[in-house]
């Protein structure tokens, strides 16, 4: 039986309390993955990420109050793109609920708060949801939505580097290298725009991201590694330093982007690049990896969890047909039936 809550919309004024609610579900989350016990773990970090939500962002929450005290909210982010469209996007920090509350809590908080998003024209839902708690993920499971993006975290210290692998030539690109990066910029859309993830290749996503590829090599702080042989391209893993957050380690670096063409699946080439990489990590300092990839891709959600990555947070997605605007039961011709 759901308790009796006071729902009501919840604004900047109410950032402390939901950074104590925030706080202690990080507590949580770093019993269960430790490098999240980080330096941003504190009441003054989680205040101002909070407030610079509502403060450069459109944000839409509800709050569910017992005796005056929260105990529960989510906050979503009104996003208009010309790719996704209007959505709403609750990010890592969008929801917390007190720890004597149940999964229920959050179903009923979506309830409410999916009508003011839907009033927005926002018709899909995506929602970052932490992985430590099972509270979270069994409320979003049980409100249709389904994992789309995994986000994960691999300690340096615990890696085992592959054997038998490729005999391929790994090497840092340089600015040289521009147009062999252009070449593998469809490398992993040509995994997503094929079976089961079937996500549309649109003409103007190809070409912006081809062009963000080619210009890779000219960054400063980065690391991108190509494997070649015989002076043809075949894969790549692109390395980015990282400030920590709530979700991320101190001391990481982000494995931002990686592909093997799938010609040269089954033959080691991810393995040696993964085995680079990580020898330059740690000959770098760094105690953490981080990474995420498609749920639906076949390949990524097979080979990374091999490399050692561990799942931290979900992407969730729901997407409501949007004839739900008209076809309902305030619609004046439904009482002419």
């Amino acid at each position: 039986m759901l308790k009796v809550y006071e729902f009501k919309a919840i604004s900047i004024n109410d950032i402390p309390a939901m950074a104590d609610l925030l706080i202690h579900r990080q507590n949580v989350e770093g019993e269960v993955f430790p490098f999240l016990k980080n330096s941003c773990l504190n009441v003054k970090y989680t205040i101002h990420i909070l407030e610079e939500l509502f403060i450069n962002n459109k944000m839409i929450g509800m709050g569910a109050f017992t005796n005056n005290e929260l105990v529960g909210y989510i906050i979503g982010e009104i996003k208009i793109d010309t790719l996704r469209g209007r959505y709403a996007w609750v990010p890592y920090e969008g929801v917390a609920i007190r720890m004597d509350q149940s999964s229920e809590l959050i179903r009923n908080l979506y309830a409410r708060v999916s009508e003011a998003w839907l009033e927005q024209g926002c018709f899909m839902h995506y929602t970052i949801i932490p992985l430590g708690n099972q509270t979270y993920y069994d409320a979003y499971q049980r409100l249709s939505f389904f994992i789309q993006q995994v986000h994960a975290v691999m300690n340096i210290k615990d890696y085992k580097s592959f054997e038998n692998v490729s005999d391929v030539e790994i090497r840092v690109a340089n600015k040289m290298d521009s147009d062999m990066m252009g070449k593998m910029s469809s490398i992993i859309q040509s995994y997503h725009n094929v079976a089961p993830t079937f996500e549309p290749a649109l003409p103007e996503v190809v070409s912006n991201i081809k062009a963000a590829y080619k210009s890779i090599v000219a960054e400063n702080d980065e690391i991108c590694l190509i494997a070649i042989k015989d002076t043809e391209e075949l894969g790549f893993q692109y390395y980015c330093p990282i400030t920590s957050d709530l979700m991320t380690p101190d001391n990481g670096v982000e494995l931002s982007i990686a592909g093997t063409y799938h010609s040269q699946m089954g033959r080691g080439v991810g393995k040696k690049l993964m085995n680079e990489g990580y020898r330059i990590m740690k000959e770098k300092g760094y105690n953490s990896m981080i990474t995420d990839w498609r749920m639906t891709n076949l390949a990524s959600s097979t080979f990374w969890p091999k490399c050692g990555f561990k799942p931290v947070a979900y992407r969730m997605v729901r997407y409501i047909d949007s004839n739900i605007a008209w076809a309902n039961f305030n619609n004046p011709s439904i009482k002419l039936l």
